[in-house]
């Protein structure tokens, strides 16, 4: 058996032994793991990135995308669950921060671990109408050009009509995925929650995403950015590991004779 390999294919590498804060990361409507190599690249050694898969893309091109949220969330739940026995942090951006806090919001219901902080990017705060989501039932030249307009799709894909077709459906599958989600929410949840905002967002305004303050019974922050809705991979790469490593610093455990949160 390959040790680097998961045990679960929700999971693109085998977390690592040992004391160090693990961070999941949950993608995008459409994207995937990949999105998040840049930030591995530069949280690591003190933080491990850690890249959560959803079926249906890239390695997991051919294994079916649960129908509902709720159903997804669960498999996710179970999935990751052996991994979330120590000091580990959830990032989320646009739909995937709506996958991170749902997933949150089912551990505390059951009693399970929780994170030290949920950090939400790029979405409306999850008791609202998702962003963008009424774009699962437009045509498919409607959803392109929507999808380039906010920096969601390479123009590239324009030259290649198998790819973009591909990127156009999954795109359309994980929308109606976001559709299926039951926004009557449970109790507050009792870990902290930063929320990553982009100020030139066209999706989600201030004030959307200011509404996840009543989501943590224990404080929400927001951090705005230049930028839009993929603040992260564009105008704010750089400057968005830096200010999530800030938040995560404190909170990164003690590795065997070194204090790693003393930089």
């Amino acid at each position: 058996m390959d040790q680097h390999r998961p045990a679960t294919p929700y999971l693109t590498s085998r977390p690592a032994a040992g004391g160090r804060l693990r961070l999941f990361c949950f993608h995008h409507a459409g994207g995937s793991a990949s999105a998040f190599h840049a930030l591995r690249r530069a949280l690591e050694p003190r933080i491990e990135v850690i890249g959560v898969q959803l079926p249906g893309r890239e390695a997991r091109i051919r294994h079916p995308l649960p129908q509902d949220m709720a159903r997804l969330v669960a498999e996710v739940d179970e999935h990751l669950d052996p991994y979330l026995d120590g000091t580990y942090a959830c990032y989320g951006h646009s739909m995937g921060a709506l996958v991170a806090h749902d997933l949150v919001a089912r551990r505390q219901a059951r009693g399970a671990r929780l994170p030290v902080r949920l950090v939400a990017g790029a979405c409306r705060a999850p008791h609202l109408v998702p962003a963008f989501v009424g774009a699962h039932a437009e045509s498919d030249d409607i959803l392109v050009r929507t999808m380039l307009d906010i920096g969601g799709m390479s123009p590239e894909l324009l030259n290649h009509p198998d790819w973009l077709r591909s990127a156009v459906s999954l795109t359309r599958r994980d929308l109606r995925l976001c559709a299926s989600r039951d926004t009557a929410l449970g109790a507050p949840l009792a870990c902290p929650i930063e929320v990553f905002h982009g100020t030139a967002d066209p999706l989600v305004s201030e004030r959307d995403a200011r509404a996840w303050t009543g989501r943590s019974a224990a404080g929400c922050t927001l951090h705005p950015f230049e930028g839009g809705h993929f603040f992260f991979l564009r105008e704010s790469r750089e400057r968005f590991p830096a200010r999530l490593a800030e938040v995560l610093g404190g909170l990164v455990p003690y590795e065997a004779g070194d204090l790693v949160s003393g930089a």
